[in-house]
């Protein structure tokens, strides 16, 4: 699938995290309105989860840039995806919900779960224009601040653009 244009492709952050956000509601049970993106604006809602995709280096080699055409171009990318997971510290039984939302959230991530490959409920997948080719746990963070309990984890991934991706 095409992307609509060169700025919608090349936004990797909103691209990733929004669909690592669709599939991490569908893991955790949590709604919409528990869900959260890098730049979403909103109040402190809990119990809640949030992502974050931090882009790093492209990839050696350039590849073609797409079917039939001579243009090198960097198609392939590392990053870090985050999912913090956040509950109230202060309410009896938050320990066993933030246990199983951390727990669930890891589940979205394997390797064989339904996650980047899964249908956006219109015939395509929720991450159209990108294959992730690479995906490594690389650690969890907990800490206590105050009545929040937050749990971090993190994800080494590499993303590669599909090569009918590309705008017209």
């Amino acid at each position: 699938m095409a992307a609509p244009d060169l700025e919608t492709l090349l936004d990797f952050e909103t691209n990733v995290e929004s669909a690592a956000k669709t599939f991490l509601q569908t893991a955790t049970g949590l709604s919409a309105s528990n869900a959260f993106a890098s730049l979403d604006q909103d109040n402190l809602i809990l119990p809640r989860f949030s992502v974050m995709f931090e882009m790093g280096e492209a990839l050696d080699p350039a590849d073609v840039k797409e079917t039939g055409s001579s243009e090198l171009e960097y198609r392939k990318y590392s990053g870090t995806l985050n999912i913090q997971i956040v509950t109230d510290a202060s309410i009896d039984g938050t320990q066993t919900s933030h246990r199983s939302y951390r727990a669930k959230a890891r589940s979205a991530m394997l390797l064989n779960a339904d996650n980047w490959t899964t249908g956006d409920g219109e015939g395509g997948t929720i991450l159209p224009y990108y294959d992730v080719n690479y995906m490594r746990p690389t650690g969890t963070a907990f800490e206590q601040d105050g009545d929040l309990a937050i749990s971090t984890l993190s994800y080494a991934i590499n993303v590669a653009i599909r090569s009918d991706a590309w705008p017209t």
